[in-house]
């Protein structure tokens, strides 16, 4: 298509028009200029209706026609959560050639449900007698004691054993039998952290947290956290998935192998994870008195299990020994390490509580809200040219107009002196780990927000030629972190209608958040983590994380979405707390005892859509939808509001609800079976504590409806957007068109 200039039906008039309307003020070139705005979107739709011509450029609302002209079998689209139906349709005529094979539902899987899956016919893992004029390569009926690699696989996708035969059903959960197909699913996603020398480019360092014990934990919080793969791209339909190709949890003794046959100078079998190019772990340390950073050698890493240490238990001899499954490194005695950093990936379920995933569509949407009605439609308010915008790195060298600082402390004190009224915002270009020097307790961070200011505090990147320039960033690929308390002012005078809006995406907050006594328009935590660090173990009552302060605020909005909380408590009455898509409470310890309150709003109305709440929540009035209450919820004021599609337990207090569960389950059933029901449906989650890959993710053994128990038939809780149960249906429906005629598939969930 032909490419438009600028005033391209301007420069079409005779010369003799354009000087005599220059005379007049232009009047025709004003009127040229709508006319050709309107000549660039019908040129765009023609262009556009030829992209639609193909599957791998057309729009998503086109798909379904393309796949109709294929015959494909409709399924449903989810592509709210991130599953397009666009592989479905491109790959049905490569399905329809290799139909019936374990390849193509491996491909189908993928392209159906957006999990990465791999798939086992399980009559080839029977224990069988062997036919001497028929001898085939089968799995080993006998389990060898000594091969240490192969007895860890036991039982899970990549089993090298056969096994005998299972008579159940594959609907009820049989494993082994002639007309079974195991389809095995990874549902937790694994994200990149860090991708080059964290010397040579400041998003790529994430800090390593040292212990009391000595050991160092890739998290940088400190918890225990495994270490998952990268998974490698898969480009061909003829490719059967290894472990290598799925997003599972890095075995010891795997990453164990590749570093040994580095050490001996074994080129054949290639490494698996520790590969030349794009290897899943890397570990870069800082010596005492040193400036430089050293990466650790391939041949130098010892895959092992750490266990806890004891009192005056030496280090062994090794030159940096790596536990995987916990997330720990642990360093040979005499070696004056000062800083560690990584470069790794870890698992989580979805999108969420902030990390290296694109963010840019969640921003802008929220940019364009705080713009409000005196902007044009569809902008946003971190989009306007005279925004102040500055950087944040560790790295980095400071520009000569001052837009880089070394810490996001300096940053905000420039803010701080910024007239009121003004809009900013600060990238934070690090995932390393911010603190004063020597880890000091430091005061905490003040934050002033203005009568109609806009601050935004985001982790992202910044291009390395729009050092200078404003509204120019992208929030993706760093993960920041922040250790130490933060307290935000609201500076506006008491008769303000707009106190202005801090904003906050991408962080992880390692200390307190406050909101100090003040006029604060507005709080938003979007895509954050903010762990305190206290856990309440041992009957030790854990500070809020988040708290709103008495005094003022009246007029304050606080929104959480897409984070993790350990805590909200607002102790004066603001004008509304709404929280959407978040995990609140959990910790350490949470699998048992009383809790704390995870939510805390006495004076002020709440808005809880699709959220879960570890612990229990008391609030003045209560809205709310797809939520899971899992220890209670208390609202002051039950005239008002309402509870739709939410898990409520018994002794809540609540306003009327609406196909909630278990009362609607227990609707109409004797007193001994209500009893019965309450026991058994309630949440199970594969963890309550921060830091692990489970972490909020019901089991597959929890309650269906809960699983399924959403306005949008996905499960309740923090997770519904990534409408799990639709995606499983989905690929229950394909599978029936290319499973071979009497056999049964089984769909196993690896995570």
């Amino acid at each position: 298509m032909s490419q438009l200039t600028p005033e391209r039906l301007y420069a079409l008039l005779p010369a003799v028009h354009r000087v005599r309307d220059a005379e007049q003020g232009e009047p025709l070139r004003t009127l040229l200029r709508v006319i050709e705005t309107e000549l660039e979107r019908v040129e765009s739709d023609i262009a556009g209706l030829y992209d639609n011509w193909f599957i791998e450029t057309c729009d998503e609302w086109v798909v379904p026609y393309i796949g109709d002209l294929l015959g494909v079998r409709p399924i449903r689209s989810i592509v709210s959560a991130g599953v397009s139906t666009r592989a479905y349709v491109a790959n049905t005529i490569a399905y329809r050639r290799r139909k019936g094979t374990a390849l193509v539902l491996e491909q189908l899987a993928n392209d159906v449900t957006g999990w990465p899956a791999h798939v086992v016919e399980s009559f080839q893992r029977l224990t069988t007698t062997q036919h001497v004029n028929h001898v085939r390569v089968v799995p080993r009926a006998t389990a060898g004691l000594r091969d240490a690699a192969a007895a860890e696989w036991a039982g899970g996708a990549f089993d090298p054993f056969s096994h005998t035969a299972d008579m159940r059903s594959a609907a009820r959960g049989g494993r082994h039998a002639i007309t079974h197909v195991a389809l095995y699913l990874w549902r937790l996603r694994s994200y990149r952290m860090g991708g080059g020398d964290p010397g040579e480019d400041a998003a790529d360092a994430v800090s390593a947290r040292r212990d009391a014990g000595g050991d160092w934990r890739v998290h940088p919080v400190g918890c225990d956290a495994p270490l998952f793969n990268l998974p490698r791209t898969e480009t061909a339909i003829t490719h059967a998935s290894a472990e290598e190709d799925v997003p599972g949890r890095l075995r010891a003794l795997a990453l164990h192998a590749d570093a040994d046959r580095s050490r001996r100078g074994v080129q054949m079998p290639a490494p698996r994870f520790l590969t030349d190019g794009d290897p899943v772990l890397r570990v870069f340390v800082r010596l005492a008195g040193s400036a430089a950073t050293l990466e650790v050698p391939r041949d130098a890493m010892f895959a092992c299990r750490l266990p806890q240490p004891r009192p005056g238990e030496p280090l062994p001899a090794l030159a940096m020994a790596i536990d995987p499954q916990r997330g720990r490194i642990r360093f040979a005695d005499g070696l004056p390490v000062d800083a560690v950093w990584t470069q790794h990936s870890y698992g989580f379920s979805g999108d969420l509580g902030g990390g290296p995933y694109d963010r840019n569509a969640a921003l802008r949407t929220l940019g364009v809200a705080l713009a409000g009605s005196a902007a044009a439609v569809g902008e946003a308010v971190f989009d306007a040219p005279e925004v102040w915008q500055v950087g944040v790195s560790h790295l980095l060298a400071d520009d000569e107009q001052g837009r880089v600082f070394s810490s996001l402390r300096e940053a905000v004190a420039v803010w701080n002196t910024l007239a009121a009224g003004r809009t900013g915002v600060i990238v934070i270009m690090d995932s390393a780990s911010e603190q004063d020097a020597q880890g000091a307790p430091a005061l905490p961070l003040e934050i002033r927000i203005g009568e109609r200011s806009r601050l935004l505090i985001v982790a992202g990147g910044w291009p390395r030629d729009a050092v200078s320039r404003s509204a120019t960033f992208d929030a993706s690929g760093v993960r920041a972190h922040l250790i130490g308390d933060v307290v935000i002012h609201g500076t506006a005078p008491a008769e303000t209608s707009d106190g202005g809006a801090c904003v906050i995406n991408g962080l992880l907050l390692e200390g307190r958040l406050d909101v100090a006594a003040g006029h604060l328009g507005q709080l938003v935590l979007s895509h954050c983590s903010v762990v305190d660090g206290v856990d309440g173990v041992d009957g030790v009552a854990a500070p809020s994380a988040l708290t709103v302060q008495p005094g003022g605020n009246a007029q304050m909005a606080l929104r959480i979405e897409r984070s993790i909380c350990a805590s909200v408590a607002v102790a004066g009455p603001i004008r509304t707390v709404s929280m959407v898509d978040s995990l609140i409470g959990g910790g350490k310890g949470a699998q048992a005892g009383p809790r704390a309150p995870c939510l805390v709003a006495l004076d002020t109305p709440a808005t809880l859509l699709r959220s879960t709440f570890f612990g229990p929540v008391n609030v003045q009035s209560l809205s709310a939808s797809d939520c899971i209450f899992a220890e209670g919820v208390q609202a002051a004021r039950r005239q008002t509001g309402c509870v739709r599609f939410s898990y409520v337990p018994a002794g809540s207090a609540v306003p009327r609800r609406y196909r909630c569960q278990p009362d609607l389950e227990i609707a109409g059933r004797g007193a001994a079976l209500r009893a019965e029901i309450r026991a058994s449906l309630r949440p199970l989650f594969v963890s309550r504590e921060y830091g692990d890959p489970g972490f909020g993710q019901l089991e597959t053994r929890c309650a269906v409806q809960l699983r399924t128990g959403a306005e949008s038939g996905a499960e309740m809780g923090a997770f519904e957007f990534l409408h799990q149960p639709q995606r499983e249906a989905n690929l229950r429906g394909a599978l029936d068109e290319y499973l071979r005629f009497g056999l049964e598939a089984s769909l196993i969930f690896v995570t």
